[in-house]
């Protein structure tokens, strides 16, 4: 067996981290429950968005929110990592977008939301992923939706959630990283 360069290692490790926190985000957008539990070890803790426990049943909590959504969108910047051996931490600023229906009236509702996940990530049996998250929020706004030609486009343009999302066809191979 070769030995690594401790500096392609760490950048190998950095990748592999920024793929645990991408995959979370998508996991959230296109309500994709397997994705979202691969991002954190069984025993993870999670404090985020009025929820505190286990991170396996904020999953659960979450699917409960986004699974009814119109639209989803997570994004994320200005990811620090520090590696530590096989523990890190990062911090990652997030910016969510979510349309909702209200259950009652029916009137459709914009939401904006941006803070940061302050996570701790363990390398284990050789994978990287989260085991005990902070969600920390910064701003978060709501308002009226103010499409103009977002419907208008064709049906196969617009994202969808699992498993009718164009991700889980033809680019099933990307949805499974």
């Amino acid at each position: 067996m070769t030995q690594t360069d401790p500096a392609i290692a760490a950048l190998l490790d950095r990748e592999a981290i920024r793929d645990v926190l991408h995959r979370y985000c998508r996991g959230c957008d296109r309500a994709d429950e397997a994705a979202m539990r691969s991002c954190f070890h069984p025993d993870s803790i999670h404090r985020h968005g009025g929820f505190e426990g286990a991170s396996m049943d904020f999953i659960g909590f979450a699917m409960d929110i986004v699974r009814p959504l119109l639209m989803c969108k997570h994004m994320l910047s200005n990811i620090t990592i520090a590696l530590e051996g096989d523990v890190a931490r990062s911090e990652c600023h997030y910016f969510a977008y979510q349309r909702s229906r209200d259950s009652e009236s029916g009137v459709e509702e914009d939401y904006f939301s941006g803070g940061r996940y302050l996570d701790r990530l363990e390398r284990r049996d050789g994978s990287w992923r989260i085991s005990r998250r902070l969600g920390l929020l910064d701003f978060e706004t709501f308002t009226a939706p103010t499409d103009r030609t977002l419907w208008q486009g064709l049906a196969f343009q617009r994202s969808g959630q699992w498993p009718d999302d164009p991700l889980y066809g033809d680019f099933a191979a990307v949805a499974q990283r």
